[in-house]
């Protein structure tokens, strides 16, 4: 999982679908988390909070082998990775943030895509700061299977209507650095209690609709399917945390 870890979490996905996100997860000093946080805050609002320039969005772990650590996503285009990290924006870090870093896998980065077609995020969506990841590792021969469920279900979220589920679902795929076909699926929730809500009395709604669309029963068969096209422990939730002030607006 730790290496599941190292795929990102992100992200508010106002990008368009050619911009490169990528992610590392750091460990904090022991006692250091606020100041960090106030340390990556002040640089993320000097350096990164212009169009022309990376944006990145910090997370903090809730759930997993890697609870407390900060998964920090970097976005930006194929034009502005190949520039690279600005000398004064890396100088800045180094100087002061990197003191409250215990533990930087710079060395294990992961490089991600957002599948449109999977994903949904509807207009009335709130721009909430609760993620759950679910990550996926496919089988080589159950990729059909796996991505018929998964674009099925954005189009019987599309046409929920009225019945909306106030989550968004972006679905991003490992371009580089996994080890096998990893998905990462974000939905966004308010609270852990707005998501039991969605999941008792949205989730139905959708299986409905779902079931209308593609046929009688084709929800829990596609899902079946699903399940027999994962890798063995190929399935694993996480929880994340939005940290705003250290992430770009």
């Amino acid at each position: 999982m730790r290496n599941i870890l190292l795929l990102l979490l992100t992200l508010s996905f106002t990008f368009a679908s050619s911009q490169i996100y990528t992610s590392r997860t750091i460990e904090i000093e022991q006692g250091q988390m606020d100041k960090f946080i106030e340390a990556a805050s002040k640089k993320t609002q000097m350096f990164n909070n212009d169009e022309n320039n990376l944006a990145y969005y910090t997370f903090q772990i809730l759930s997993g082998e890697d609870t407390g650590k900060i998964f920090r996503v970097q976005v930006g285009t194929p034009e502005m990775m190949d520039a690279g990290l600005d000398q004064k924006e890396a100088n800045y870090w180094s100087k002061n943030v990197g003191p409250y870093i215990k533990s930087n896998s710079a060395g294990r980065t992961v490089m991600w895509w957002r599948n449109a077609d999977a994903s949904f995020v509807p207009e009335s969506s709130s721009d909430n700061d609760l993620r759950m990841v679910m990550f996926y590792n496919y089988k080589d021969e159950g990729e059909v299977d796996f991505w018929r469920f998964r674009e099925r279900q954005a189009k019987a979220r599309a046409a929920l209507g009225d019945d909306q589920l106030d989550s968004a679902m972006n679905v991003m795929v490992c371009s580089s650095g996994c080890n096998g076909n990893w998905v990462a699926i974000f939905f966004s929730y308010e609270s852990f209690e707005a998501q039991r809500n969605i999941n008792q009395e949205g989730l139905p709604k959708l299986v409905e609709k779902y079931n209308e669309m593609f046929g009688g029963g084709s929800y829990e068969q596609d899902v079946a399917r699903v399940e027999a096209s994962l890798m063995p422990n190929g399935r694993r939730v996480v929880h994340m945390q939005l940290i705003r002030g250290a992430s770009s607006n």
